[in-house]
């Protein structure tokens, strides 16, 4: 499994990195925009995640799927059941706080997405990562500054 990083993003790609390290690191993806004028996102089908980058070309969003096994606290997030996560969420003593999409990892930057948020037995199918707000402002600098907002939006 992959672990998350809270404020820094998970071992191979991590918030304020350049989008060509990441490339080189990482091989085979494509790019897309979400809308015109977009900074392109990168997908990597095999490894299960959509690269977000800020206008620096610096790594400030991650989306993934179940092929990244992403992990927090050593509890799998992706491709289970929803109330099995939030079960194995609770047993690790972390906050969380539902929404109509899913949850929030309270101070973690962390969201959880399912179709069906109601039905607990419903699979997680996305997990989104946010930059520490700081890192998304001052996306010039390499320095990655511990503090999370779970007020914006994000596509989920």
């Amino acid at each position: 499994m992959n672990e998350v990083i809270p404020s820094v993003g998970i071992e191979f790609a991590r918030f304020g990195e350049l989008r060509k390290e990441i490339r080189e690191r990482l091989g085979s993806f494509s790019s897309f925009k979400r809308s015109p004028g977009d900074s392109p996102v990168d997908h990597y089908l095999s490894i299960g995640l959509m690269l977000h980058f800020d206008g620096a070309d610096r790594l400030d969003f991650i989306e993934a799927t179940a092929a990244s096994e992403l992990s927090f606290s050593g509890v799998r997030l992706l491709g289970r059941p929803f109330g099995e996560v939030l079960t194995d969420l609770r047993s690790k003593s972390v906050d969380f706080s539902l929404d109509d999409s899913g949850c929030t990892l309270t101070r973690y930057g962390i969201e959880l997405y399912t179709p069906a948020p109601d039905e607990l037995d419903v699979d997680v199918e996305g997990v989104a990562l946010k930059a520490p707000v700081e890192n998304r402002e001052n996306s010039g600098t390499s320095e990655v500054v511990i503090e999370t907002s779970a007020n914006e939006d994000t596509l989920f």
